[in-house]
């Protein structure tokens, strides 16, 4: 049973005329914030592959021809297909992806006030909190698809689309940027077995589509570049909030640093994924995908702090179960973005302290609290 912490006027609803106008305004406050001519680097990216793409060039090595664009395109192919749009212009295409982002935002606001059973209103007052979040700000800040991933995912994880189409989606988002793969990994553990098939074979579709359009870079994507652990950046960076980053920088990403990360993946993946399971069983659904989406930022190689979008929802459902102590740290934390006060770049996360390496690497030491505080959560049940 969802328990509500929304005031009365906030769960019946604002008019709908007050709703429509606010849900206008937060993506022109959002262009406000962030206007065309922000310097978006990771929107660089996209648009020299974008443009590459277009002119037949190779878009991951494209990146070579724009003076101090130092890492290139990781993507699979079909992303730089979709991100084909952006070729019209750098200024065009910092403004699409915020306009895409903040429609984003109000699409997980609404999806997660509706998860936690709380009303439109409360919709709305997420996606407007939701910009105080570092991974938030962030994913505006560098032109990230981050917010337009969470929305497709949460529209087909929780059961918004027609019965038939569930699954496409999480494999769009999976043939744009991977990392979404958890999610089909978490309709087999929950049986959704015909969600998962039409996910992979969706997935498949789009790596197919990459390599009709592009068969050569598609080829090397998917033969060398996806086996390229330094391709994203070093892992041991602070921005790098998964289990490996905080491996590397403990050990100094020295040679003991992989089959460190690949024991912790194995451990946290299977009992995350077990978790999952035993949430969704009891009728956590929810609580369930939000367990899915923090072993996915956990195990991956690199999880940059604007990937961490996920804090939203789960703010939102620690806040919805009363969990007001842990929900007022995790806001804060995510609020302040603590990593970034640390010492960073250079090798300097080498030598943090202790306190400095728990502050540094609060995202994953929240994430894996929340997972067993979301355990408990199942047992109760």
């Amino acid at each position: 049973m969802t328990i509500d912490l929304v005031p009365p006027r906030v769960r019946r609803g604002a008019p709908v005329p007050v709703l429509v106008l606010a849900a206008t305004i937060l993506p022109l406050i959002c262009v406000l914030l962030w206007r065309p001519s922000y310097p978006m680097s990771d929107l660089r990216v996209y648009y020299a592959a974008a443009r590459g793409l277009l002119h037949g060039d190779d878009i991951y090595t494209v990146h070579h021809q724009y003076p101090g664009m130092g890492l290139g395109f990781t993507y699979p192919p079909f992303a730089a297909i979709v991100l084909a749009p952006l070729a019209l212009g750098q200024e065009f295409g910092r403004l699409l992806m915020t306009l895409l982002s903040g429609v984003s935002l109000l699409v997980i606001g609404w999806t997660t006030a509706k998860a936690v059973g709380w009303g439109r209103t409360a919709g709305l007052v997420i996606a407007f909190a939701a910009l105080a979040f570092e991974p938030v700000w962030s994913t505006f800040g560098l032109g990230q698809l981050n917010l337009v991933l969470l929305a497709l995912l949460m529209l087909d994880l929780l059961g918004h689309l027609p019965r038939r189409y569930r699954g496409i989606l999480v494999g769009v988002a999976t043939g744009i940027k991977l990392t979404p793969s958890i999610f089909i990994v978490f309709l087999l553990v929950t049986r959704r077995f015909r969600e998962a098939a039409v996910a992979a074979g969706t997935t498949l579709a789009t790596i197919v589509i990459g390599w009709l359009v592009m068969p050569g870079p598609a080829t090397d994507f998917w033969t060398r570049y996806i086996f390229d652990p330094g391709r994203p950046g070093p892992a041991q960076y602070v921005g790098n909030q998964s289990m490996r980053g905080v491996i590397a920088r403990i050990t100094h990403n020295s040679a003991a640093t992989m089959p460190l990360w690949l024991l912790a993946a194995t451990v946290v993946g299977i009992a995350g994924l077990l978790t999952a399971r035993r949430l969704y069983d009891r009728g956590l659904g929810f609580e369930a995908v939000i367990v899915t989406a923090f072993i996915g930022l956990l195990v991956s190689p690199i999880s940059w702090t604007n990937h961490w979008v996920w804090v939203v929802p789960a703010a939102a459902v620690l806040w919805a179960r009363r969990r007001t102590v842990f929900a007022t740290v995790w806001c804060a934390v995510f609020v302040l973005g603590l990593p970034w006060w640390m010492p960073f770049a250079g090798d300097r996360e080498y030598s943090w302290t202790v306190v400095q390496s728990v502050a540094g690497d609060a995202y994953p030491l929240g994430a894996l609290l929340l997972l067993y505080v979301l355990n408990s959560e199942a047992r109760i049940r």
